[in-house]
């Protein structure tokens, strides 16, 4: 099992220690190369917790489980709630927390970068207004949906990678600002399209890096916009939002490669088209062309 990769800092020693404790960290994004967002998949024993600071903005969904009881301290008493799945605790980077419980349960913990929210949406709310308000075992159904997304992309691996990884954490950002911050209220979508240049610009950036990891931060910078901006003129311009694009590219290079290739090997393939491994590999191309790389491959030869 994996180390837990959410940290927090104990208010009285300043020491940084793990979300989780060790060997209960199910799965983590951290191995599909996500940027700006950490989720982790907790099995978590009975434990109480020392008062300590929050990296980042961070979230626990509880993911499955029998109602427990859940406490935290606050102003020098403790409270108290019972937990089920679906209800979530959050709070925004710099706060403190103290929780205990008393039987296993299962969460999936989400932690946002805060300089990845900041940057995201620079040119739409001044990061010094970017505060999210703290939450306690209350539900929300969105919420509970990103959960059960995320955690079907740690078990399942379909099509992560860092690019896929920052439009899910910038889609999360978006809803957590609009419902869950100090000032929730709906952010103006960025109109209009490309420029006929900004497009050609980034569509030759894309075919250039293709087979390399492509970061939606990156992306943005190279047109000098913020993430948030650039994925909304991004899907106004082409009618894909820019996973989807670079993805139905790299297949369709895959295509290409198999095409001309005297002798297949789709393993060379693969990273040639930009896909991390060979399972994504397969089930990207499976979804846009209808039949595994190797059926299309044995197609294409006779």
């Amino acid at each position: 099992m994996p180390d837990s990769q959410i940290h927090l800092i104990d208010t009285a020693t300043a020491q940084t220690f793990p979300a989780a404790p060790s060997g209960t960290v199910l799965s983590s994004s951290t191995a599909l190369g996500w940027r700006g967002l950490t989720v982790e998949l907790h099995q978590l024993p009975p434990v109480e917790y020392p008062e300590h600071y929050v990296q980042g903005h961070r979230l626990a969904v509880v993911h499955r489980g029998k109602p427990i009881t859940y406490e935290w301290k606050e102003g020098g008493r403790w409270k108290t709630t019972q937990t089920y799945p679906g209800i979530f605790f959050l709070q925004s980077a710099g706060e403190t927390n103290a929780p205990r419980w008393f039987e296993p349960f299962e969460t999936v913990a989400i932690a946002l970068d805060p300089s990845f929210v900041a940057q995201s949406f620079r040119d739409t709310i001044k990061p010094d207004r970017i505060r999210l308000q703290e939450r306690r075992a209350e539900f929300d159904p969105i919420i509970a949906q990103f959960a059960r997304q995320f955690e079907a992309e740690l078990t399942s691996g379909r099509y992560g990678g860092a690019l896929y990884g920052e439009s899910l954490a910038l889609a999360f950002s978006l809803y957590l600002l609009e419902q869950h911050s100090d000032s929730s209220q709906s952010l103006p979508r960025p109109r209009g399209k490309f420029s006929s240049l900004q497009l050609r610009e980034m569509i030759e950036y894309i075919h250039v890096y293709l087979s390399e990891e492509l970061s939606l931060t990156a992306l943005a910078n190279h047109l000098n916009l913020s993430a948030f901006h650039f994925a909304r003129l991004f899907k106004n311009s082409l009618g894909l939002s820019p996973h989807q694009y670079v993805l139905q590219n790299r297949v369709e290079r895959a295509k290409k490669l198999i095409a001309v290739s005297t002798k297949v090997n789709l393993t060379d393939i693969a990273l040639q088209a930009g896909f991390y491994d060979q399972p994504h590999f397969d089930k990207a191309f499976k979804r846009f062309v209808g039949v595994p790389p190797k059926i299309f491959a044995k197609q294409k030869a006779s």
